[in-house]
């Protein structure tokens, strides 16, 4: 089982292994607006940037299947894999729409908070937009 020492000893511990594998990014989110009482979607809203720093990892150089039917269903893989440290994006975290890496733009097509005994990460798949 899990101490809170064991917790903390691997919250401190991952920063300094991610320390040299960031790259600067900027995160894309939207700051207020209203919420259609319909659609759910936000309306009227602005797009903020928050430039960051997080692990990044690019995945369409892969040698996998980017697109396939499942059950009837097409499925689609990202374009890069990205890790932000929780504290960074947990005012934000339902809003971040898009990341800005390395001159490209990439929606966000998905994301997770993560960590053992405690979030300590969000992380991100990122399709290019073209």
């Amino acid at each position: 089982m899990l101490s809170k020492e064991d917790i903390e000893f691997m919250r401190k511990t991952r920063a300094e292994v991610v320390a040299n594998r960031q790259s600067s990014i900027t995160l894309i989110y939207e700051d207020g607006g209203e919420v259609d009482p319909i659609t759910d979607e936000v309306i009227g809203g602005d797009e903020k940037p928050k430039p960051t720093v997080g692990v990044v990892t690019e995945i369409s150089s892969q040698v996998k299947i980017d697109r396939y039917l499942e059950n009837g269903i097409e499925v689609e893989k990202g374009d890069i894999w990205f890790s932000v440290a929780i504290g960074e994006v947990a005012d934000i975290y339902e809003n971040i729409k898009s990341v800005e890496y390395d001159g490209k733009s990439y929606e966000v097509i998905s994301k997770d908070k993560k960590g053992i005994g405690e979030r300590n990460r969000a992380e991100f798949v990122g399709r290019l937009i073209t």
